[in-house]
């Protein structure tokens, strides 16, 4: 098990491209998440090879968490604070309706009816944020701890981790059920590691977990927002 990565080594990549990343329909996998870091899956089983993303939902938007507002459009793998990726050659594609996605589907905007405007801008400080430690990235080789703290990337202090934990066994937290998470045939998904999305985008999640079931190539996030 490996901790609190604060600057990128051989098995992390910090940041991949989108076209790296996701597969078809691409808009709409870059309009809904973000890219944060691929890992090696190999550090974290010695059994496993390649490559594998850990992304983050721009939602949820002003409250709540990812899911709350559009149950309609669940699914085995893919409701609140949990969802889905098929794995193919290393890129995901969402196993999920979009319009799960309450910025997708409108609900939100149901929900919070007259605060449109809210909305919108909340979904642009994301993006904006992200966008922002990622060309921060790329000049200093680090990533503030939040938006909201003093942040040297030149001395590291108030650097956030690029990856939290890969490998070992998860914290449990505000995950969700059944834990840990199990596939269709009700098998354990592999944990692969964690990653602090509040270090990537102001408003993102305070853990993203990915885990993996590599017979049915499906990745799994589960996100704690405590």
């Amino acid at each position: 098990m490996i901790k609190n990565l604060t600057t990128s080594t051989p098995f992390i990549r910090p940041f991949p491209a989108f076209d790296d990343v996701f597969g078809e329909p691409l808009a709409l996998h870059r309009k809904h998440f973000l890219p944060l870091v691929s890992v090696d899956v190999s550090r974290a089983h010695s059994d496993l090879r390649g490559w594998l993303p850990i992304v983050m939902p721009v939602e949820p938007l002003l409250e709540g968490e990812v899911g709350d507002w559009t149950p309609e459009y669940f699914d085995f793998y893919n409701k609140v604070g949990q969802i889905a990726f098929r794995v193919s050659e290393g890129r995901l594609t969402f196993a999920g309706d979009f319009r799960f996605f309450a910025y997708e589907s409108g609900a939100i905007f149901r929900v919070f009816s007259g605060r449109d405007d809210e909305i919108h801008a909340d979904y642009s400080r994301r993006i904006s944020s992200y966008e922002r430690n990622r060309e921060g990235f790329l000049q200093h080789g680090r990533i503030p701890w939040s938006e909201y703290g003093p942040f040297d990337p030149g001395t590291g202090e108030g650097c956030g981790p690029l990856v939290s934990q890969l490998g070992g066994e998860p914290g449990r937290g505000n995950l969700g059920h059944p834990w840990p998470p199990s596939n269709r045939q009700g098998k354990t998904f592999r944990f692969i590691a964690e990653v602090q999305g509040f270090s990537y985008c102001d408003g993102g999640t305070q853990a993203v977990l990915l885990f993996y079931d590599p017979e049915e190539q499906i990745a799994l996030f589960r996100f704690d927002w405590t």
